[in-house]
């Protein structure tokens, strides 16, 4: 496949299970990819596993500098960005409202959404001299729905909604689409943190009264979300601007 040949993008949260798998897809089918996390050795050993046409930075997605500094290497290396996949995100602490500490809020809300605002800024210089180009942002069903005991994390996945379709009606008329991918329950790191904190010690038991409550009997893949977001990196998605793409197995469908 060669959907994305040519184009250069620049991935945050690159060694998470939907950065890396994203990364992987996007470079398989033609694009250069700049893989971006705090984790530094994850993401070289991610960019020195794809060989050319791989850039790994380390960054810290509250940091406006170190947002600038991405985009930066990017455009050295490759000459342009053509698309930003800001998808760096943490799930915070699980429980009820009132035991969520100030520093819990402030940590998810500097990740998820601050992350996300620092990454559009930085980003929008080189995506307007490219002529214009796609914004994803990761959002979740949480984006959509709530859910008890979730409510840092619920609330800054409800704002990076709030956000694109704003972007989206400001900066459409320059070329730039800006969407959300809004993953389900998805097979990975965060989804087990989340069941387990959930009910210390009984997670699988999480896992499983999820997994039934979803229409296709299961989690959906890193992978399948990947898919999702190389189809909006892509020219094939160049009407799409101002929504959210759902990767949920049905999950908002009941």
């Amino acid at each position: 496949m060669s959907h994305l040949n040519e184009k250069v993008i620049v991935i945050t949260g690159g060694a998470g299970g939907i950065g890396e798998s994203t990364a992987r897809m996007a470079h398989a089918q033609g694009a250069s990819v700049v893989i971006t996390d705090l984790n530094k050795d994850a993401v070289e050993s991610i960019a020195q596993s794809l060989g050319e046409r791989a850039l790994a930075v380390a960054v810290d997605v509250t940091s406006r500098d170190d947002n600038e500094r991405m985009i930066k290497a990017a455009v050295e290396a490759f000459g342009r960005v053509d698309a930003v996949f800001l998808n760096a995100g943490i799930e915070g602490e699980v429980g009820p409202f009132e035991s969520r500490s100030d520093a819990a809020w402030d940590k998810v809300f500097a990740v998820n959404v601050q992350g996300v605002r620092l990454g559009v800024a930085a980003a929008l210089p080189a995506l307007r001299k490219a002529g214009g180009g796609s914004i994803v942002i990761t959002s979740s069903v949480a984006g959509v729905r709530g859910a008890a005991g979730l409510t840092p994390y619920v609330s800054s996945k409800h704002a990076v909604l709030g956000m694109m379709r704003c972007l989206a009606a400001e900066l459409g008329p320059e070329g730039v689409r800006v969407n959300t991918v809004n993953p389900g329950p998805v097979d990975n790191r965060m989804m087990r943190s989340i069941e387990e904190q959930a009910n210390p010690g009984h997670g699988e038991e999480v896992h499983q009264a999820f997994a039934a409550r979803i229409p296709l009997g299961r989690y959906v893949t890193n992978e399948e979300v990947a898919g999702m977001a190389t189809f909006l990196f892509s020219d094939a998605a160049s009407g799409c601007n101002g929504n959210a793409y759902l990767v949920d197995g049905g999950y908002c469908a009941q």
